[in-house]
């Protein structure tokens, strides 16, 4: 069985992380969200307890009609379990037009080829997990990652650039994906073990590879769950506590996507 295989047949929700009180955990992140995020923020957050929110989320996503928006808007809908629809569509083909002759994705904001690379992985990412992305794009997105593959691209730390690529080789069948994830595990492992890599950015990358356990990585999906646990504040919100309220709002939005993924049964209780 080959990692990517590993990482698909992991499954989802675990019997000993729902046992430890997630439920409380979950429950004071949504009362987080709702009493301080906006509409859009609120929607999102009940989207995840019940799929019927997200017509709302959809219809408060706003204008996709650009690349941007539309990347942003894929991992939107991604996080409350939607790849499929009107509004992942229309995303995945803005996308899909704005892609690079060489496969890559060049947004406004993001300069320096490493930030481009990292921002290709996460797009390629998210359009492989939909079920509407054409196989060209796919495979011209995967050339580019691959001739820019390497392990020092991980081997920084840097948990954007692991959650790009584990999430890319995770979710398409590619020549470099057992390789690759073996990388992005260990070093997720040891930026977590160290503290260089918070609990929330690796709970982010299990959440986008859909894992329970990375190759490479002696990191389960329980104990990245009480990692929240433990840095979760009083008031039930996520992030650095003198960061202003939105911020906090989406890094509490991505604590719970994670924990949708990490320990469903913990929403059944919470």
């Amino acid at each position: 069985m080959s990692d990517r295989e590993a990482i698909a047949g992991s499954g989802l929700g675990s019997p000993k992380a729902s046992a430890v009180g997630q439920g409380d955990l979950v429950a004071r992140a949504r009362e987080f969200v709702l009493a301080q995020g906006d509409a859009f923020q609120r929607a999102r957050a009940t989207a995840l307890v019940d799929p019927r929110e997200r017509s709302t989320v959809c219809a408060l996503l706003g204008a996709i009609d650009a690349a941007e928006s539309a990347a942003t808007a894929l991992e939107v809908l991604d996080a409350i379990g939607l790849r499929r629809g009107v509004e992942v569509e229309r995303a995945v083909a803005i996308l899909s037009a704005a892609q690079c002759d060489d496969g890559s994705w060049s947004l406004a904001g993001v300069s320096g080829e490493d930030a481009r690379v990292v921002t290709t992985a996460q797009i390629a990412g998210h359009l492989a997990k939909t079920l509407c992305a054409r196989p060209a794009v796919l495979r011209a997105a995967g050339a580019f990652l691959a001739s820019h593959w390497g392990p020092e691209r991980v081997q920084g730390g840097d948990p954007r650039a692991i959650a790009g690529f584990a999430q890319w080789y995770a979710n398409t069948d590619d020549a470099l994906s057992d390789a690759a994830l073996q990388w992005c595990g260990r070093e997720l492992e040891r930026g977590f073990r160290s503290g260089a890599i918070d609990a929330l950015d690796t709970a982010r990358v299990f959440a986008l590879c859909d894992a329970q356990a990375l190759p490479g990585a002696r990191l389960s999906a329980d104990e990245v769950v009480l990692s929240l646990a433990a840095v979760q504040a009083t008031d039930g919100g996520f992030g650095a506590g003198l960061d202003p309220i939105p911020q906090r709002v989406e890094a509490t939005l991505d604590a719970l996507a994670a924990l949708a993924r990490l320990s469903p049964r913990a929403f059944r209780s919470a």
